[in-house]
């Protein structure tokens, strides 16, 4: 009787080893796009930058850091990256202003974040329903989501189609947009004091 409750209960356990998420490490992080060498206009990990209260690809970071605060060392926020932290629910860029700032996908479905020192969301705003992942395919990357909505970009700029500027939306966007995956990398931060 032994043997067959063993025999029973080990590929139960071992079954649901194999469908169990893998942990997804906590603490800062980046994002970049990805769309495979495949595609006709593939991007590979291009960094998602804050700017303006938006999300960009192939524009630099907005950042901002108080140098007249007395004991502030502005150096130790270089602002050179765009870091963010949580991603269970919630998503916020990993600052070290005080009140933080919040991610949210506007009601136009850009990809957005609030001004430092204030949680205020736009009317239509939604602050839910994120999610990081450790997918099982190509070399199981961390991948972020929204509801399970599709993400795109969306050009700003003329130009080479890899090297253009893109706006990137969740859900919608505008004609001329490019389906596209989000991956995260674990990153040290914060980076910024906020982002501007």
């Amino acid at each position: 009787m032994r043997a067959f409750a063993t025999s029973s209960i080990f590929p139960a356990v071992a079954l649901a080893a194999v469908i169990t998420k893998k942990g997804v490490p906590d603490g800062p992080w980046t994002a970049g796009v990805w769309r495979p060498p495949v595609t006709d206009v593939p991007f590979l990990g291009n960094a998602i930058n804050a700017s303006g209260g938006k999300f960009y690809i192939n524009n630099g970071t907005s950042a901002y850091c108080p140098d007249e605060v007395e004991g502030l060392d502005c150096s130790a926020y270089p602002g050179s990256k765009t870091v963010f932290t949580g991603g269970n629910d919630t998503l916020y860029l990993d600052v070290a202003v005080p009140g933080g700032q919040q991610v949210y996908v506007a009601a136009d479905g850009s990809l957005s974040y609030t001004v430092a020192h204030s949680g205020a969301l736009p009317e239509g705003a939604n602050a839910t329903g994120w999610t990081r992942e450790q997918s099982q395919a190509f070399g199981a990357p961390i991948v972020l989501g929204n509801y399970n909505h599709f993400w795109n970009l969306c050009p700003v700029t003329e130009g080479e189609p890899t090297e253009r500027t893109y706006q990137v939306f969740v859900g919608s966007g505008i004609e001329g947009c490019l389906g596209t995956g989000v991956r995260t990398y674990a990153s040290s931060g914060p980076d910024a004091w906020e982002y501007a």
